[in-house]
């Protein structure tokens, strides 16, 4: 038996609330008759699947120099994240990384890069090929008005992700 090791680094994980279930109850029991089954069925997976999610708290300055070291491309993004975690550090706040814009060309490691931070962090990432979107809703969701409705990425990590980290 073959045992491997990774090495990683420890965060401490609390939870946060990301919605009210008081609202969503509310919300459903508002429902019309003819309201959309999706709906209905998206508020019931919200009660039960619950309101609290993990959120990462380092309880140490992560390795960051390895990753910029594997990523020279993204110095200056993680300069600033060690600034964030930095402070973070120094308080009694969960981690909340600045949103940040990552531009570049194809294949010089974007995706590669979040993804690694996120395994550095704790915590998880989620992927949308920006590439191929076709329209803005996929990512904020279509309104419940429309038959075929759905919710959006940034709902779903929401609802059925594990991290409320943002």
């Amino acid at each position: 038996m073959t045992i491997a090791v990774i090495k990683q680094e420890l965060a401490v994980a609390s939870f946060s609330k990301v919605y009210s279930l008081d609202d969503v109850e509310t919300a459903l029991n508002d429902l019309s008759d003819g309201a959309s089954e999706a709906l209905r069925a998206t508020y019931e997976k919200m009660l039960k699947v619950g309101n609290l999610r993990f959120c990462v708290k380092p309880n140490r300055m992560p390795s960051i120099d390895d990753l910029a070291a594997d990523l020279p491309n993204f110095e200056e993004p993680l300069a600033d994240i060690r600034k964030q975690i930095a402070l973070c550090l120094e308080t009694d706040d969960r981690l909340e990384l600045m949103p940040m814009l990552l531009l570049g060309e194809p294949g010089i490691g974007k995706t590669h890069f979040a993804k690694q931070l996120a395994r550095l962090l704790g915590t998880s990432s989620h992927y949308v090929a920006m590439s191929s979107l076709t329209a803005g809703w996929i990512l904020s969701g279509a309104s419940s008005q429309w038959r075929n409705a759905k919710p959006g990425k940034v709902f779903d990590a929401l609802v059925n992700g594990s991290y409320a980290n943002r």
